[in-house]
């Protein structure tokens, strides 16, 4: 497996070098500390891709398992510093594109992201046709992938090439996304497998309409701020809430709510033993920062 393992590699990192030598590119491969431009600390790249305009810190992973995704993030940020420099990862797992990664690769921008998030509101807009919320919720699912690889590429995390479920964990891992957003996405991603390889599956309303909710409140979040007064994602609020309420109206008459038998005792939360409870825990001090390694711990465990 070891064995299999290295001619894989090797032969992804040939292959890499003699494409980027073919875009006119000087490659280096595995330069030493002394040859690299710009001062990596202790870190040796698997090649160095240099031409005028753009130059390439290049890492070459076989597989997504052993990736140590924050540790990247640290020196995509370092390369990023230094003008027409960008750090590259690339697996064999990544998402497949015609174009050598890294050179005319293009994602959308965020105005791109916009508009196609405005024409799934048109869609929806046609809210009695069956076929109609199943365009939305395509075009929104397209919406909200290139807005995480937008994303990732923006803050300097270098997975914007990455399948979309590893992608999906790595953007939860990092704080990108909240663990109710990740867990409507992983729900979004199985419903959108099913309809975009040719199964029947019909998006409920409700679930396209938050699916809208989400993608609206990503590109709030995460567009640029120079760049959101040109944008009018806002602006499709008042539009949004008005289907919304529609929807919820039609589907109050088809299932209507019924109350609770019983109701919550009133509880002192205040003067509860729960509250509190592990103030002492000083591994908690920095909760976002223990959060994360817990997820890095389980998923690491999870492809041993």
């Amino acid at each position: 497996m070891i064995n299999n393992t290295k001619i894989l590699y090797d032969e992804k990192v040939k292959s890499l070098a003699e494409k980027y030598e073919n875009q006119g590119f000087r490659v280096f491969f595995q330069p030493k500390k002394d040859k690299l431009p710009f001062d990596l600390g202790n870190y040796q790249p698997d090649i160095i891709a240099i031409r005028e305009g753009l130059s390439l810190v290049i890492e070459v992973k076989t597989n997504l398992s052993r990736v140590s995704v924050e540790r990247l993030q640290a020196l995509a940020e370092e390369v990023s510093k230094h003008q027409d420099w960008r750090f590259l990862l690339v697996t064999l797992e990544d998402i497949e594109a015609k174009s050598l990664p890294g050179t005319s690769e293009r994602l959308p921008s965020w105005q791109d992201l916009a508009d196609r998030f405005h024409e799934a509101h048109r869609l929806i807009e046609n809210n009695e046709i069956e076929q109609a919320f199943k365009a939305a919720f395509l075009l929104l699912w397209s919406t909200f992938e290139g807005a995480l690889r937008k994303r990732a590429v923006d803050v300097s995390i270098p997975i914007e090439r990455f399948p979309i479920i590893g992608l999906l964990k790595h953007m939860y891992s990092l704080g990108e996304l909240s663990i109710s957003q990740f867990d409507f996405a992983q729900f979004c991603f199985e419903a959108w497998n099913s309809l975009a390889h040719g199964y029947i599956q019909s998006p409920y309303s409700g679930n396209v309409l938050e699916f809208d909710t989400l993608v609206s409140e990503l590109l709030t979040e995460w567009t640029p701020d120079d760049q959101k007064e040109s944008l009018t994602i806002r602006a499709s609020h008042e539009f949004l809430n008005s289907v919304v309420n529609d929807g919820l109206a039609k589907a109050q008459k088809t299932y209507p709510l019924v109350e609770s038998a019983s109701q919550s005792a009133d509880i002192d939360l205040i003067n509860d033993s729960f509250i509190g409870m592990w103030s002492d825990r000083q591994d908690l001090a920095d909760s976002t920062a223990w959060v994360r390694g817990v997820r890095e711990n389980e998923w690491s465990k999870s492809h041993d």
